[in-house]
């Protein structure tokens, strides 16, 4: 049986330079905005909390629609983090979603 050599580091870190991990740091704040918009009860790493926060309002008004320059703030950071993708198909399921809720439920 060999050993592993000892390192601090797990075996998917070997090998990936500083961008690479801030890259993938930065898609994990967007992901978490892309989630508190949709579960706002979702418990957050605290380690991340507070840059989700952050992009939160941002990402809203992506999903939403409101406020273009408040939009252009998550599309600018989904797209420095190479999620551009992602935030695009997140919004859309969104607004398909708010598309198909009753628009007036006292309707009798």
């Amino acid at each position: 049986m060999s050993e592993r050599p000892s390192s601090d580091l797990p075996a998917c870190r070997v090998d990936v330079t500083p961008e690479q991990l801030e890259r993938e740091a930065d898609r994990a704040v967007l992901y978490g905005a892309c989630l508190l918009v949709v579960r706002p009860e979702t418990r957050i790493k605290s380690h991340l909390e507070r840059a989700v926060h952050e992009l939160v309002p941002a990402v809203k008004a992506y999903y939403s629609g409101y406020d273009p320059g408040l939009a252009a703030q998550a599309l600018r950071y989904a797209e420095q983090c190479g999620a551009r993708t992602f935030l695009d198909q997140k919004a859309a399921l969104y607004r398909q979603r708010q598309s198909e809720l009753p628009t007036d439920l006292d309707d009798d």
